[in-house]
């Protein structure tokens, strides 16, 4: 069955927090929104198998991006390349 634990987060400028969650993702991603600003921060827990772990983890996770943003900005760029051709072709 599973367990709760016990997860300590800080940031680089010395931010502290900890939750508890029954898995890392899940913890990684009710505390998040707290470090806003930074792109990394640190974790230590202690596994199942009794070790303690430290870690970093990339933040944010599990937010999706929208495909059509992903294409309205593509399409965007390929028409600001269109328009530098026609400057330099007209000039």
């Amino acid at each position: 069955m599973a367990k709760m634990r016990m997860y300590k987060f800080w940031n680089v400028a010395g931010e502290e927090k900890e939750k508890e969650a029954l898995s890392l993702k899940k913890a990684v991603m009710s505390v998040q929104n707290d470090y806003k600003d930074d792109k990394f921060i640190s974790v230590e827990y202690v596994s199942k198998k009794g070790k303690s772990i430290t870690d970093t983890v990339k933040i944010p996770i599990g937010r999706k991006i929208r495909q059509a943003i992903v294409v309205e900005k593509r399409r965007a760029e390929q028409k600001a390349k269109l328009e530098a051709r026609r400057v330099v072709r007209s000039a």
